[in-house]
């Protein structure tokens, strides 16, 4: 699951509360600095020559929020928009009040993260182009080339089968809305402002979401937990009121169907990696999402930390999983192991301690030498196998 910066989305919330949505041209860039995002404003049609202008324009930032105010316009041109946000890993929003229809909803969509307000005004429906009939007059019929292109678009974006089915199927006359709540319900990870304050994503789970955390709780109370030092039955607790919040938000019919799913991929990606580094990364990402996984510290009492490197693995979440791993392999082997063995790994031990005392407060050191010395005590443990 991708996580989506607060502090980003805090700045994207001030810029939005003194934006005007009018602009003297259809796109334009107000240059932010080192520690300000660019503000981009696309207004109006999407028009021939509109995504070479808005390569030409994000090429002068690193990281920007891009403001629509649009009625749609042309697919091709809106695709190529959209595939430079997605790759660009740039903000989108709708303002208060802002309408954003058609191509549009789609160029929003593609943000690494996206926010709308609570007034904001999105809407869907399935690509069209408008053929001369007989009499001279237009008549609006469904393209089915450029549907396609969206559809394989949005499943490049990450969008569920749900989301795209919403996106392609009204008719011209007959646009889907997005509002706040349909957005969570179709696995949009959205954040929203309303009234001045801002709901991050994490506050508005999807049901994607909810699957996945409760399946990745369920897979830390396995094997990870004595890897790691967790409580399995906590762990199982989460998981389990993950799913019941999933059925109570969104219903069985919709949510039961995503337990599965979601359980086999979590199962899938554990099975392709090493188990300390899924176990790490999953209870990782729990953490990052505001989901406690029961710990608060490393393998040792920190109110005990003597030294600059031992209050560094204190102050991070990462190197008390890391901590907590190499602890529990060291343990293994030590118990395992003969007098003279014993012995011998103690040194070792001692040896590495010296090594990542030298990283002072380096996180990035202390955690190279964390994965160096648990990949050597884990060659060491296979040998004794």
């Amino acid at each position: 699951m991708k996580i989506l910066n607060a502090s980003f989305f805090s700045v994207a919330a001030f810029a939005l509360v003194g934006h005007s949505s009018a602009s003297a041209a259809d796109i334009q860039i107000t240059q932010g600095d080192a520690t300000t995002p660019s503000i981009i404003d696309i207004t109006g049609p999407i028009e021939s020559g509109d995504a070479d202008r808005f390569y030409d324009l994000s090429q002068r930032t690193e990281k920007a929020i891009v403001f629509l105010q649009s009625p749609g316009g042309l697919v091709e041109e809106g695709l190529s928009i959209a595939a430079e946000i997605g790759q660009r890993g740039f903000t989108t929003i709708v303002a208060p009040g802002g309408e954003c229809h058609s191509i549009c909803a789609v160029i929003w969509v593609s943000g690494g993260s996206r926010m709308m307000d609570s007034t904001s005004t999105i809407g869907v429906h399935a690509a069209y182009r408008n053929q001369a009939s007989e009499d001279g007059t237009s008549l609006a019929s469904e393209s089915g080339v450029a549907n396609a292109d969206i559809g394989s678009f949005l499943t490049h974006v990450g969008l569920s089968r749900e989301a795209i089915r919403y996106f392609t199927t009204a008719g011209p006359n007959d646009v889907l809305p997005i509002t706040p709540e349909i957005a969570q319900r179709l696995d949009i990870d959205t954040a929203v402002t309303e009234g001045g304050q801002i709901r991050m994503p994490e506050e508005r789970p999807t049901p994607r979401r909810l699957a996945w955390q409760s399946a990745t709780y369920i897979g830390l109370s396995g094997d990870c937990a004595p890897l790691l030092g967790l409580d399995a039955a906590f762990l199982q607790e989460q998981g389990g009121q993950r799913l019941r919040l999933g059925h109570e938000l969104f219903g069985g019919e919709l949510f039961a169907s995503l337990v599965p799913e979601m359980s086999s991929r979590v199962n899938s990606i554990k099975a392709s990696m090493a188990l300390k580094d899924w176990c790490t990364g999953a209870a990782t990402d729990l953490h990052e999402e505001g989901m406690s996984v029961g710990i608060a510290g490393p393998g040792y009492d920190c109110a005990n930390a003597a030294t600059i490197t031992e209050r560094a693995i204190c102050g991070s979440f990462e190197l008390w999983l890391e901590d907590r791993a190499l602890g529990s392999i060291y343990s293994i082997l030590r118990n395992v192991s003969s007098g003279e063995e014993r012995s011998a790994l103690a040194q070792k031990q001692h040896s590495w301690i010296s090594q990542r005392d030298r990283c002072g407060s380096d996180v990035d050191c202390i955690l190279d030498r964390y994965r160096a010395w648990f990949l050597d005590l884990s060659l060491i443990a296979a040998r004794a196998n």
